[in-house]
């Protein structure tokens, strides 16, 4: 029988279509040959990840996870490191980027490909700002309508620091720029972003990952307030790491403002959990997912008896077995399936939908409060992970993770069928959390700080 090839390219010119027709191989052999060296890479993947990582077990879901994490690291026309938020229709998202980045580049430990990322973020980088969306075309201009995109950026380069121990790289390409984050922060920068007078960050509406007309979040939203007091010690600490005492100083006095601010100021004690926004308007009493970063970044203004009301509460009424509800489903602007025209798909988007990306966090949060005894972490994998994990895999993009889920039961996949942080966060929680294979140089790192035991 006659064995046959079909190459098939588009653009948005015929020109440019052209152009990759023409690079792609024009024989039989030549497309074999080019089958056999991706095959021959992926499998050098999968072996180099096995070999760095001794305590985990071959499995055929977990080899198409590491596989989905390659997918989204690419290089741009120019030659530079870049990574895709989702296929098909997603480009360069800081916020997607910086939140996948310890999944899909830290522990695989593609550590160049990191470096290379905060790099050319930073180039980016306008009035304190990460830019929320690179344009992939020259002559465009980047978007920086984000809040938490920055800070963010700043987490990664801490989780960063926990697996390569390069403080060099740190002090020598992005702590000017860090600095700099920080001051624009605090004097006022663009969209209504400055630190308040009681010393939590307030910001224009549409600014957060919840980020529709639908779920404008004005204000100062919880995970905003958590991720700037991350930030602020992560400062703290590299200031002191760098001999520059004042700053450090005075990251501190912020940092222990924002805390004091926080819990005054956000607790919810009808329900046991977070405000998930504070404005002049009062305090949103919506019961969504944002609040669980809060519990689940290293640095937390919660005390231990709080941040375990807050994950039981969000186990018990957003928890699904792919993701969690960006909303509960008795509140009455809850929207538990995705669909219809474009208006009715945005009112879901974040008032219902599930996000499988937040199960990163929320197994995270889960350990650090209940404890990382066999039996929980089991318990973690079975019950929150591998659902998602093992089934989803093969549903709707073959080898990838949905971007989104129905609210309701099935729980239908949704939006992207490839979505980096999708892949990323849960992937992340099963590596670090569940089977304990923590970053190398993070005891050294922590030695001394109060962070909440994470091993």
């Amino acid at each position: 029988s006659e064995r046959f090839a079909i190459s098939v390219v588009a653009d948005e010119s015929e020109e440019k279509a052209r152009e990759l027709l023409a690079e792609m191989p024009p024989t039989m052999y030549d497309a074999e040959a080019l089958y056999e060296r991706e095959v021959k890479r992926r499998e050098k993947l999968l072996t180099r990840f096995y070999g760095k990582n001794g305590k985990l077990s071959v499995e055929e879901w977990l080899n198409w996870i590491i596989l989905a994490t390659d997918t989204f690291i690419v290089k741009t026309s120019d030659g530079q490191g870049s990574m895709i938020a989702g296929y098909h229709w997603f480009g360069d998202w800081g916020r997607d980027t910086f939140i996948s980045l310890p999944g899909l580049m830290l522990v695989t430990r593609r550590f160049d490909d990191a470096r290379k990322v905060f790099l050319r973020f930073k180039r980016h980088c306008k009035d304190g700002l990460i830019p929320n969306f690179l344009p992939e075309e020259a002559g465009q201009e980047p978007a920086y309508n984000s809040v938490d995109a920055t800070l963010w950026y700043v987490n990664a380069v801490w989780q960063f620091l926990k697996y390569t121990g390069d403080f060099g790289f740190v002090r020598a390409q992005l702590w000017e720029n860090l600095k700099s984050v920080i001051e624009h922060y605090v004097n006022g920068t663009s969209f209504g972003i400055r630190l308040d007078e009681d010393g939590l960050v307030s910001h224009g509406p549409q600014l957060t990952w919840m980020d529709t007309v639908s779920t404008p979040r004005g204000g100062k939203a919880v995970e905003v307030q958590a991720l700037w007091y991350n930030a602020l010690r992560v400062m703290e600490f590299l200031a002191n790491r760098f001999r520059e005492e004042g700053k450090a100083e005075e990251y501190a006095r912020m940092a222990g403002k924002a805390e004091k601010s926080f819990c005054e100021k956000f607790w919810n004690s009808e329900r046991n959990c977070l405000f998930d926004v504070v404005n002049v308007n009062g305090s949103d009493a919506s019961l969504r997912p944002n609040q669980i970063i809060a519990v689940a970044l290293d640095f937390t203004m919660l005390d231990d008896v709080k941040s375990e009301k807050i994950v039981d509460v969000i186990q018990s009424e957003l928890l699904t077995p792919y993701g969690l509800r960006t909303l509960a489903r008795n509140d009455r602007g809850y929207v538990g399936v995705y669909s219809g025209d474009r208006g009715s798909r945005d009112r879901a988007y974040h008032n219902g939908t599930v996000w499988p990306w937040l199960l990163g966090p929320f197994t995270t949060a889960f350990l650090k409060v209940k404890g990382y005894s066999d039996f929980r972490r089991e318990y973690a994998l079975k019950r929150f992970l591998k659902p998602l994990l093992t089934e989803q895999i093969y549903t709707a993009g073959l080898g990838a993770l949905s971007e989104i889920f129905d609210g309701e039961p099935p729980h239908t996949p949704r939006g992207c069928i490839a979505q980096a942080w999708s892949v990323a966060e849960p992937f992340r929680a099963y590596v670090e959390d569940v089977m304990q294979i923590r970053p190398r140089y993070e005891r050294e790192v922590l030695k001394g700080l109060k962070v909440r035991r994470l091993f």
